[in-house]
């Protein structure tokens, strides 16, 4: 999927005053966390490890958020185990297994809210940078 002006909104989003990204880093933060509990309700709890991996990971100030299944330096059979439990096993010799799908569910279940609050939140922004 190809995403256009992300640089063009980067660049105004860079441009409003700190007071008025307060509200989107807020906003931000929120989706994030969020995203990240519904995440760890979601997780098959077998042994409690999937559930304990999945963290949350902010960059740009906190303009932009992401939650992560599993760290990106973690080993590869862990990266292996963690894609296994979301996609399913197709083949190997541990037999066939059936994925829980629990990251694109959490995607799924919260992208209109999270985008109603994104919105919300530069609003909120563009009005006090306007009355301002």
């Amino acid at each position: 999927m190809k995403i256009t002006g992300a640089k063009k909104l980067a660049r105004q989003l860079g441009d409003l005053p700190d007071a008025s990204r307060a509200h989107i880093q807020k906003a931000i933060r929120l989706n994030v966390e969020e995203g990240a509990r519904v995440a760890r309700t979601l997780a098959p709890v077998l042994s409690g490890e999937t559930r304990d991996q999945i963290t949350t990971e902010f960059a740009l100030d906190g303009m932009s958020g992401t939650v992560l299944i599993i760290d990106n330096d973690a080993a590869q059979a862990d990266k292996d185990r963690a894609y296994a439990i979301e996609h399913g096993r197709k083949a190997g010799d541990r037999g066939t297994t059936q994925g829980a799908h629990y990251a694109w569910r959490t995607r799924a279940y919260l992208a209109k809210k999270f985008k109603n609050r994104i919105a919300r939140a530069i609003r909120r922004a563009a009005r006090e940078v306007s009355n301002g």
